[in-house]
């Protein structure tokens, strides 16, 4: 019993020391241009949702999350993202909880 409870311990411990950002809501803009190179620019809405376990070093006050849309997967999240603000949908986004400049690099989406 007693290792059972120091490895949940250690589990829960190992967990939260590797939080990653999530953000449930919508995305309120999307930036794109021959400036930024295949990089897709997300701003989300906290006014219609939240961000836990926010990136402290990713500060930059205009947007949330970076795609690269260069790669086959980067096109693909691109056309989910573009759709699921075009629609107006609940998302739920989580980070890589590291920065690409100041931005954090996006992980996964889930268009609700």
């Amino acid at each position: 019993m007693n290792k059972a409870l120091l490895f949940s311990a250690a589990l829960l411990l190992s967990t939260s020391a590797n939080a990653i950002s999530v953000f449930e809501g919508k995305i309120e803009t999307l930036l794109a241009g021959p400036n930024y190179g295949a990089i897709m620019y997300i701003k989300v809405n906290r006014s219609t949702g939240t961000i836990q376990n926010e990136v402290q070093n990713c500060d930059n006050p205009n947007h949330d999350y970076i795609v690269d849309t260069s790669t086959e997967n980067g096109k693909f999240y691109a056309g989910l993202i573009m759709a699921a603000f075009m629609a107006d949908r609940t998302v739920n986004i989580q980070g890589y909880d590291e920065c690409s400049g100041d931005v954090e690099i996006l992980r996964h989406i889930w268009v609700k």
